[in-house]
């Protein structure tokens, strides 16, 4: 916890000092990289919802400069096809949590994360805190800085989101990241490698927070966790040194501010680092604008750095930023950029054959348009009602699972006993593609993981209790393509 306020704190008197430019470049922004061009967006957190979209939620970078203290709402962005982003407006906002009676510049919005359950939307996220009238422990005057997380929720991705719980008891930190596993356990994680169980209710912890062992000293922030395979991958951004020398940008002293990964079997690890996911920004970018007298673009120059890992329909995504967009609407180019000023990038992620993250190219264009023909929803049920019974699995074979479908969504009307409903594929030992835990009566939207291709899916009712059945009136896979028009 030291070592966070340490990097907190620092962070703070380096955005005192950025000398903040105007936006005053009026003209479209030439490339398909960054993906939102009317605002700075950053710490972008992607997944796939109910819709069939691909959404994001980002914390947002004023036009006004300012810095790091000046971040102060969250907007959510969706897409049809990765190509193209639809801003559904801000979700959240500094003043639904900041007492009436601080100053606002000593508070603030960073890295959120956000995740559907039970017909709700749970956005994480983290409050940064400057005291300004505060004393060190020493007893002397001096800037002191707090974080936690904080957990919101609302009916819609695109609607206002309402505090649910101010504060998670256990969280210190910054950067919260949530994850559904394949078992249906939801886990949050956060700060200074941080990772606790959330209990059913999602605002709260069920279990103590744990230190993961990375299998390396390179992390500083930014945690993001996703499975691949059944293997578990974190991502993080790295510790990096001093500012970066023009002339020798790529120096072998200096520690790099990249996105690195480690990887594991169970969640918990213990991990083993893998390498590096995204280097230094603008590495690489070798058909773009060059910063006058130089052979690299010039947001090459910042270190700000950051993850969000996604799949579409096949192909897995980095979400990452970069001040290419403030270094255009301040300079044309002719200069890096603010790099507290930052705007979201994508670019695909792919791997090796044993599971290994391939670094990721980072391109000016992004990532080419995504055409999925197939329809939003495929029933799987084919009878009413549609009877499961503890340990006599329903089996639907060949099932054209195509390039992907997100979500199983079902309508219980009568169930006896209290049990998981385990799906499946290819045999009751088969892949675990998700689970819903203590299945009642009622209609449930269930995520799953790596339903794609022809396959035979299990459906079984995990309970002791060889009495116990629940009866499906509805058994559907959705989110197979964008649901209504695509954009």
């Amino acid at each position: 916890m030291k070592i966070l306020k340490i990097i907190l704190i620092g962070l703070f008197f380096q955005t005192l000092i950025i000398a903040q430019k105007p936006n005053k470049n009026v003209k479209p922004y030439p490339y398909g990289n960054p993906v939102i061009t009317h605002m700075y967006t950053a710490d972008a957190s992607p997944r796939v919802l109910p819709d069939g979209r691909m959404w994001m939620v980002t914390s947002v970078d004023s036009d006004e400069g300012g810095g790091y203290p000046t971040m102060h709402k969250y907007h959510t962005f969706s897409t049809a096809d990765m190509k193209t982003w639809v801003d559904h407006g801000p979700i959240f906002n500094i003043d639904d949590i900041m007492p009436s009676t601080v100053q606002k510049q000593d508070w603030a919005l960073w890295a959120p994360d956000m995740i559907y359950r039970d017909g709700k939307y749970y956005l994480y996220y983290p409050v940064w805190i400057h005291h300004t009238d505060s004393v060190r422990t020493n007893g002397a005057p001096g800037r002191v800085v707090t974080s936690f997380i904080g957990v919101a929720v609302s009916d819609a991705p695109d609607k206002h989101f309402k505090v649910l719980n101010p504060k998670i008891e256990g969280t210190s930190g910054i950067d919260p990241a949530v994850f559904e596993d394949n078992d249906g356990t939801f886990y949050l994680l956060w700060g200074h490698e941080k990772i606790a169980k959330l209990k059913d209710n999602m605002m709260e912890l069920e279990t103590k927070a744990k230190e993961l062992d990375l299998g390396t000293d390179r992390f500083m922030e930014a945690i993001w966790l996703h499975k691949k395979n059944d293997k578990y991958y974190i991502s993080y951004h790295t510790k990096y040194g001093n500012k970066i020398d023009k002339d020798n940008p790529d120096d072998p002293n200096r520690d790099k501010s990249e996105i690195a990964y480690s990887y594991a079997d169970n969640i918990l690890g213990p991990y083993t680092y893998g390498g590096v996911v995204n280097y230094e920004l603008g590495v690489n970018v070798n058909n773009g604008p060059a910063l006058p007298g130089k052979s690299y673009v010039p947001w090459r120059l910042t270190q700000s750095n950051h993850v969000g890992i996604a799949e579409y329909h096949g192909q897995d995504y980095l979400f990452y930023h970069t001040s290419a967009l403030s270094s255009w609407r301040q300079d044309e180019f002719k200069n890096m950029g603010t790099w507290t000023q930052r705007s979201v990038c994508i670019d695909k992620l792919d791997y090796t054959k044993d599971g290994s993250i391939i670094p990721v190219n980072q391109t000016l264009e992004g990532v080419p348009s995504v055409k999925i023909n197939q329809p939003y929803a495929v029933s799987l049920k084919k009878e009413s009602p549609l009877n499961i019974e503890a340990g006599k699995p329903l089996v639907f074979k060949n099932i054209n699972l195509g390039t992907g479908y997100y979500f199983l969504e079902f309508n219980i009307s009568n169930i006896n006993g209290v049990g998981d409903l385990e799906f499946r594929l290819n045999s009751p030992t088969g892949k675990l593609i998700g689970t819903y835990k203590n299945v009642k009566k009622g209609h449930f939207i269930q995520a799953i993981r790596g339903a794609n291709g022809l396959n035979d899916i299990y459906v079984m009712l995990k309970n002791n209790n060889s009495n116990a059945f629940a009866t499906f009136n509805q058994l559907d896979l959705i989110a197979g393509a964008p649901k209504g028009k695509s954009n």
